[in-house]
């Protein structure tokens, strides 16, 4: 019961922050800054959007593998433990898997919203305006952030490469060569320590 509610717990904060984001006035900066003229290169529609369908389909076959663990633990549970009996293995391993599918689970709602507000973006010619707010709300060299696009990362996954970052307290260069080594972000987030509701309050702020 109490992974559960950790789980919903988790999801919850994230998908209210983005939501927020996507639905509420945060939307509303998006929509009112001028469209960059000339209009900067963008990919087309519909290969952006397959683009950021394989981001999330890295992200699904990871959450599946840690809720395929999670199932073998609990059948293990039921063959060797007893009421009254503790064991200290197996709620270790627990309490680790559980967290590890939470952190899955805040990544892929942050990720999903993420892409969603990229479509928005592209489509309204503002790719401009969102890179100087990544460069100011991460404090972070817009060059970086340049030379990260021009290697073919969609804004998305750079703002959640930088949240992982901000909230593992690593370096963003770490994340994005754990990127390159075809890791996916639930995957990088676990190795570097990113606990449940971390990335939330990473990302928190970052469209007033």
């Amino acid at each position: 019961m109490k992974a559960c509610v950790s789980l919903r717990t988790a999801g919850g904060i994230v998908l209210a922050l983005l939501v927020g984001f996507l639905a509420g006035s945060s939307i509303q900066p998006l929509r009112s800054q001028p469209a960059a003229q000339p209009k900067p290169a963008q990919p087309a529609g519909d290969v952006l959007v397959e683009r950021l369908v394989r981001e999330a389909d890295e992200t699904g076959r990871q959450v599946r593998a840690d809720v395929a663990a999670l199932t073998e633990l609990m059948k293990r549970v039921i063959r060797e433990a007893e009421v009254g009996q503790q064991n200290f293995e197996l709620e270790q391993q627990g309490k680790a898997l559980t967290e590890r599918i939470g952190v899955d689970v805040e990544v892929a709602i942050a990720q999903t919203l993420l892409a969603v507000a990229e479509k928005s973006v592209v489509r309204n010619g503002q790719e401009q305006w969102v890179i100087q707010r990544i460069t100011d709300f991460f404090k972070v060299p817009q060059s970086d952030v340049l030379r990260y696009r021009e290697k073919g990362y969609t804004l998305s996954s750079i703002i959640l490469a930088y949240g992982i970052a901000k909230a593992a307290g690593a370096s963003p260069e770490r994340v994005f060569e754990m990127r390159q080594m075809r890791q996916s972000y639930p995957a990088i987030a676990v190795t570097l320590g990113v606990k449940p509701q971390a990335l939330s309050s990473a990302l928190q702020g970052m469209f007033p």
